[in-house]
């Protein structure tokens, strides 16, 4: 008895479609290839834009849709090897984008790190005078917020419109094989351990020991992974 791959399996089921639903499968594929036949041809501008802004980046840097770049002269931004930046919504999987990943620094302290294998889904990353690291092969879903700043006082009401000072600015640290979930924002000062998971829509302004799930707003400790 002769056995078919899957390939071959495939092309069977194909076939044994309603012609209405042969079009409509031809259709999917057809855009989903030449969206990526567009990203291919636009992905060297927003490279070239890397350059001029002197932004270091590695080998195999996927950028689809573009990036919001702001950077300070001086200021650091590295984006190691294999990162993805995506910033188009139809090539967002699980939710929208609200907007291009952006990346933002303010004076000539100011440090981005990316690290390799990470992954940023319209993620604004905005480094005021310190240095936000994040580690390897982290996952960040749509519309992540990452800032080391307060920006404004606090209190009295009536400086709030003063800038703070750097001095109560504060690094931030996310360590290797973090999942970031989507509309989630992190707050100056934050270390988030390795391999740890950050719910959806949560808000950290504490460390988040390693291999933990922590959500809500604020980010608390639901449970810890064994290792």
């Amino acid at each position: 008895m002769i056995s078919l791959n899957i390939q071959q399996k495939s092309i069977i089921k194909f076939l044994k479609l309603s012609n209405k639903l042969k079009i409509q499968y031809l259709n999917y594929y057809i855009s989903i290839s030449f969206r990526q036949v567009l990203y291919f041809l636009t992905g060297f501008i927003p490279k070239l834009n890397l350059k001029i802004k002197n932004v270091t980046y590695g080998k195999k840097l996927l950028i689809i849709g573009g990036i919001i770049l702001d950077i300070f002269p001086e200021s650091k931004v590295i984006i190691k090897d294999n990162v993805s930046i995506i910033s188009d919504p139809k090539r967002c999987s699980a939710s929208t984008l609200y907007s291009k990943t952006k990346l933002k620094t303010f004076s000539p302290s100011s440090t981005i790190i990316i690290g390799e294998g990470t992954g940023l889904n319209g993620t604004s990353i905005t480094s005021r005078s310190k240095k936000i690291t994040i580690g390897k092969n982290c996952m960040f879903a749509p519309n992540t917020i990452i800032v080391d700043s307060d920006f404004h006082i606090p209190w009295p009401p009536k400086n709030r419109n003063i800038y703070l000072g750097c001095e109560r600015d504060n690094d931030i640290i996310i360590g290797d094989n973090c999942w970031v979930g989507m509309n989630t924002i992190i707050l100056k000062g934050v270390k988030i351990g390795e391999n740890s998971v950050i719910g959806a829509g949560s808000i950290v302004n504490k460390d988040i020991p390693p291999n933990s799930l922590a959500a809500g707003n604020p980010a608390k400790i639901i449970k810890q992974y064994i290792n």
